[in-house]
């Protein structure tokens, strides 16, 4: 086990069962990216203490969103004055930040690129030295002309008692439905929001659907002290041109040009990891929108096995393996990925797409097991029209709950346990379940 100079994270090294000859990926330095969205705005995401981001912000205002791929090394680095890729330096803008309370300001060099099929820009800056559990400000700066000042706050070295995130998709249905939603999420003071996909139901090919999402989420899903909600993000097919569920055929990257070009550090697809030190971990995969699902099963083995000692983790994707029954099943997620949760015990598998809410029993291969089993819950009802549940969904025995109902799902985190709540957009509470602590080897990290 290492400790990345500058980092929270601890990478380990040891390889398990049959993932022990995939090769380690180089450790990347620590940083976090921050995107913003311009014309007339700008765009962003997250800032997890090291974590790489991605910001959206829309005219004077800000919303916070984050990627880390660590393990696939896809993490951005710090813009020179040079071309990166498709991107290059930016002019006329300057990116400012420093602790909350004063000090001096940092300044990271902004870089530019296109924004999906528009005319539009997107920007980037990276920033270092984050320190944890920290309140930052940050400033931009357009043509000399101030864009606005606005707050986030890093994640903690270590485990605090009650940390919680919520988590969900399928957004934007309607601007009212999305508003409702995003205000709850923010009322509930989230460490950030882990999004499944279906974010802007913009299908590869409408910008302005993003702006709107966009300006949703910044202008509600803001804590009640003000400061920005991370959002961590998955793939849909509603992402994707033509609106594509494709799992052993799926379309390249160039069919969903507005997320890759939105949410930055994902030059080689949406797969991702975030880990927060040595207490938490967040997988993310493609459900067959632009990579096939058995492409990325090796991947997923090698993050997974990477990560045995962490105490606490979660696999986020879009399409469901194990759901109610109003759409197929992703049986190819069954064959190549639930083994993998099962060897690994994933503690919950956040699934979307199918517009309902579902939460199963911890399950091994579909059948109960409450000491072993992974657990699956969501099924994604953000803010979209819910689908109905069928009146014979109880023959599927692995479910334990099944509502059509609009919802986010709220994950408390305590020393020896997960409290998961799922709750409608006025904050009650309509299921409710608790799993206790059952990974690390080393009961030190908790």
């Amino acid at each position: 086990r290492i400790v990345l100079p500058g980092t929270l994270r601890n990478l380990n090294l040891a390889m398990v069962k049959i993932y022990a000859d995939a090769p380690s990926p180089p450790a990347p330095a620590a940083l976090a990216s921050l995107s913003t969205y311009v014309r007339p705005s700008l765009q962003g995401a997250i800032l997890n203490n090291g974590a790489s981001a991605t910001t959206c912000i829309d005219g004077n205002t800000t919303a916070l969103t984050a990627q880390s791929a660590i393990d696939a090394c896809r993490t951005t680095t710090t813009a020179s004055p040079a071309t990166l890729g498709n991107e290059a330096a930016a002019t006329g803008y300057e990116f400012a930040y420093r602790s909350e309370g004063g000090g001096e300001w940092a300044s990271a060099p902004v870089r530019e690129r296109k924004f999906g099929t528009t005319k539009d820009l997107a920007f980037s800056a990276d920033l270092r030295d984050l320190k944890p559990a920290t309140r930052y400000e940050f400033r931009i700066v357009r043509w000399g002309r101030p864009a606005g000042t606005w707050e986030f706050e890093t994640a903690p070295a270590r485990f605090e008692e009650g940390m919680h995130f919520v988590t969900g998709g399928d957004m934007y249905g309607t601007r009212a439905w999305l508003d409702a939603m995003n205000l709850r999420a923010g009322k509930e003071d989230p460490l950030f929001a882990l999004l499944g996909g279906d974010l802007a139901y913009a299908n590869g090919s409408d910008g302005g659907r993003w702006r709107v999402w966009l300006d949703s989420w910044n202008k509600c899903a803001v804590a009640p002290d003000g400061r920005l909600i991370p959002m961590v993000v998955a793939i849909g097919n509603h992402e994707v041109k033509g609106y594509q569920y494709r799992p052993t055929d799926a379309p390249g990257r160039e069919d969903a040009p507005f997320f890759y070009s939105l949410f930055s550090g994902k030059s080689e697809g949406a797969n991702f990891t975030v880990d927060f030190g040595d207490y938490l971990s967040l997988v993310g995969v493609d459900s067959g929108h632009t990579a096939n699902v058995a492409a990325q099963t090796q991947w997923l083995g090698r993050v997974l096995g990477n990560r045995v000692d962490v105490p606490r983790q979660f696999v986020c994707y879009h399409r469901p393996a194990w759901g109610t029954g109003v759409k197929g099943d992703a049986t190819d997620i069954r064959r190549e990925w639930s083994p993998l949760f099962e060897q690994f015990k994933v503690d919950c598998v956040s699934e979307n797409d199918h517009h309902t809410y579902k939460r199963t029993h911890p399950i091994i291969g579909g059948e109960r097991d409450e000491k072993d089993g992974v657990l699956y819950m969501g099924d994604g009802s953000w803010g979209v029209k819910t689908r109905s549940i069928p009146k014979d969904w109880k023959k599927r025995t692995y479910l334990a709950e099944a509502r059509a109902l609009r919802h986010l799902i709220k994950v408390t985190m305590k020393k020896d346990e997960f409290i998961y709540e799922a709750m409608t957009e006025d904050g009650a509470v309509f299921d409710k379940t608790m799993r206790p602590l059952r990974r690390g080897e080393n009961r030190s990290q908790r």
